[in-house]
């Protein structure tokens, strides 16, 4: 069978996940990470399960789900960032190079890290079981993908999936979903924060700490936040017990920018989850952030004029940014109780 040789745009895209230039000069990270294995269509749909995919999505991901024989392009793709993923010496995910597949792939491109999430799932699972996570967490923990699927649909009206470096968090085992929060194993660099750090009465510079993230499908009350952040430290001295246990969580987000108090109401739970936090560090604008959060637009969005103003927080960031302003990214510690 003839096959079409892939277009300068794809090489320059393989050799990036390859780690080489476009020539084949490099070194390519992972070699020493697990190789992947084909999945036959039963069992990629089980998993789909496992990680939510939404059901609008699974038969076009199943459609273009690649092979070593009628893709081998694809493959080698999925073959460097599987190998990546799992190689205990591999780059940390804000410092690995993923980009996302070139247009011309099509629905191909866009599902690519999905497919690639599918053949890592297994591998996954397996070190779940090595810590002895409960399978309710683990369900919880990986559904996560689904969860960005959704929000992919919402920001650009077609499937797909474009929070990679993201899921690798939940692939290596380093973050958890516990009740209505994420919690991602971590150490603290106050180098990256900038500004003043968070003081003697807060974590130190590579401390291990829990850095807080929030998802996006529901109120954040302030009991369901007490509910995890009372498991938090409990489930990662049980499940980790290699690493000192956390005193601490922190959390970086737009979340805990003190301008919303001018907004937004007292009994706001936004207002009463930043009550927990000590604020620390810069203050990076951050205006894509809470538009992707709050409207699900594109980064870089700026017609500002069609969005909803159905709520009181759309309101308020609406009005902020139309005056003039931005807003920020804060970061902060709380200790874990």
């Amino acid at each position: 069978m003839r096959r079409t040789p892939p277009t300068p745009d794809v090489e320059k895209w393989l050799a990036t996940l390859a780690g080489r230039d476009a020539t084949g000069d490099g070194t390519e990270p992972g070699r020493h990470g697990a190789a992947p294995e084909a999945v036959p269509p039963e069992e990629a749909l089980d998993r789909m399960e496992l990680l939510a995919v939404p059901a609008g999505d699974r038969d076009p991901v199943l459609a273009t789900l690649p092979d070593p024989e009628r893709s081998p392009v694809l493959w080698e793709a999925l073959s460097h960032c599987h190998r990546t993923l799992f190689d205990a010496s591999g780059p940390a995910p804000r410092d690995t190079v993923w980009p996302d597949a070139p247009a011309e792939l099509g629905a191909s491109g866009r599902y690519f890290y999905v497919h690639l999430y599918l053949l890592a799932l297994p591998t996954a699972l397996a070190g779940q079981r090595r810590l002895g996570v409960p399978d309710h967490t683990v369900a919880a923990t990986f559904a996560d993908l689904g969860a960005k699927m959704t929000a992919y649909r919402l920001a650009h009206g077609t499937g797909g999936f474009d929070r990679q470096l993201w899921a690798m968090r939940h692939f290596r085992g380093t973050l958890h979903r516990l009740g209505r929060l994420q919690f991602e194993r971590t150490t603290l660099d106050t180098a990256r924060s900038g500004g003043p750090p968070p003081g003697p009465d807060g974590p130190a510079h590579g401390e291990h700490v829990l850095d807080l993230h929030i998802p996006e499908d529901g109120p954040l009350s302030p009991a369901d936040c007490d509910a995890s952040l009372h498991a938090a430290r409990a489930f990662h001295a049980r499940h980790f017990p290699g690493t000192p246990p956390p005193r601490f969580a922190t959390c970086n987000s737009w979340l805990l920018d003190s301008q919303l108090a001018t907004y937004l109401p007292p009994t706001s739970n936004i207002l009463h989850f930043q009550e927990r936090f000590t604020r620390y560090g810069d203050l990076p604008v951050a205006d894509d952030d809470i538009l992707q959060f709050v409207f699900h637009t594109p980064s870089g969005t700026t017609d500002l004029g069609h969005l909803p103003q159905r709520t009181t927080l759309q309101r308020a960031v609406l009005t902020h940014l139309h005056t003039g302003h931005h807003w920020h990214r804060a970061a902060g510690w709380t200790r874990l109780p």
